[in-house]
């Protein structure tokens, strides 16, 4: 559906939303990297057309003992708020600068404070703009843009490659990675369900049925195991394994769901084989010779098989959201490998200037879970035979 792969990294569309525009107009490197010229001028000015890869400043001369510090901000500057980034601290007799750092197609505010050495004096200059996006031509013909190498400038625009959700903080499409992080996500939060709730339907059944001093022994071991706290084994699994920074706690993840999560599922089970090991039909059963394990088998678990689904729909969005939470305080999947988790807390950093990064995994979380909890509830009542003699 989306072969884009999600580890390649598109450098001009950094942190961009779906809706952002995508023209960009072609230039020569070499016809981009003047520098603003040394003539007097009369205010703080831009000079040449600003663009993403040199945006060229200059401003007047009134003291040639003046120092000047030039700033850089996203924001605009108002009050006493800070200036921004600091560019530049150019000594007296400079009059220009060219800014060539990480420049995007957005709105800036350059800040000029001039320092009058022989009054002690500052001023303050704030001019905006917002650079026009352009590519050298040899990155245009690498991308396929362009294959035309004769003249020297560009004019006319060009689209750059559509992502159709954006881009992340390293340029990579945020669809493609969605895509790979539903494989890690739902894997976790199918496969470790799965497990750890088909542990807890045979203890639940053997404990159940057995009843007696075993049903006790058995029943506090769960308890021990519910008292015992998931993250602190969750770290020691990833040193166990030898999970190092960086590298993917998937197994670690999964093992310790699988060992501690399954007691809820054996309590509810076995309550329901107390109740059925108690019926007619399975006392006929023993009479005629059945034994345990055929109990069990024929009659206790498919009795069961409604509750066990539901706990199976129930299971998964807790998975779900357990991966999502780990991987999201740095414990669970890590970087570069995708999953819905990992790239919340990798959206987390820029979620004030590209929220984007940030709601598209949340809102497929949310989803996710809020369809198998639907789901939980629509088999949980088409198995409740009491709904059914109600309606």
């Amino acid at each position: 559906m989306w072969s884009i792969d999600p580890t390649l990294q598109d450098v001009s569309q950094i942190s961009q939303p779906p809706w952002a525009d995508r023209s960009v107009t072609i230039i020569q490197e070499d016809s981009n990297n003047r520098e603003a010229p040394k003539h007097q001028i009369d205010s703080f000015q831009f000079v040449g057309q600003p663009n993403t890869k040199v945006v060229n400043l200059q401003w007047p001369i009134t003291d040639n003992n003046a120092t000047y510090q030039l700033y850089r901000s996203i924001v605009p500057i108002s009050g006493d708020q800070a200036l921004g980034l600091p560019l530049a601290k150019l000594a007296s007799g400079e009059n220009h600068f060219s800014d060539k750092l990480n420049l995007k197609p957005k709105t800036y505010y350059y800040s000029l404070v001039t320092n009058q050495e022989n009054s002690g004096s500052k001023k303050l200059f704030t001019i905006s703009v917002k650079p026009k996006r352009v590519l050298f031509l040899d990155e245009a013909i690498q991308r396929g843009l362009t294959s035309n190498q004769d003249k020297n400038t560009y004019t006319s625009l060009y689209s750059l490659s559509l992502h159709p959700l954006g881009t992340d903080y390293l340029g990579r499409d945020m669809l493609a990675r969605l895509m790979h992080g539903a494989r890690i996500s739902l894997f976790i939060g199918i496969a470790a369900p799965l497990l750890y709730v088909l542990l807890g339907v045979i203890y639940g059944s053997l404990a159940g049925f057995l009843g007696g001093a075993i049903d006790q022994i058995m029943m506090r071991f769960s308890d021990f195991v519910v008292a015992l706290p998931f993250l602190l084994f969750m770290i020691l699994f990833k040193v166990v394994f030898g999970i190092g920074p960086g590298e993917s706690g998937v197994v670690p993840m999964m093992i310790a769901m699988i060992i501690l999560l399954w007691p809820a599922t054996a309590r509810l089970i076995r309550g329901q084989v107390l109740v059925i090991r108690e019926e007619g039909y399975v006392s006929a059963s023993k009479l005629l010779g059945a034994n345990n394990v055929y109990l069990i088998a024929r009659h206790m678990i498919p009795n069961t098989l409604g509750m066990i689904m539901v706990n199976i729909t129930f299971a998964v969005p807790t998975a779900i959201f357990t991966e999502a939470f780990l991987s999201f305080i740095g414990m669970g999947v890590s970087p570069p490998t995708p999953s819905w988790g990992a790239m919340c807390n990798e959206g987390l950093r820029t979620m004030l200037t590209s929220p984007h990064e940030l709601l598209f995994p949340a809102i497929l979380i949310s989803a996710t879970v809020l369809s198998f909890n639907l789901l939980g509830d629509g088999l949980r009542d088409a198995f409740d035979s009491k709904l059914k003699d109600a309606s």
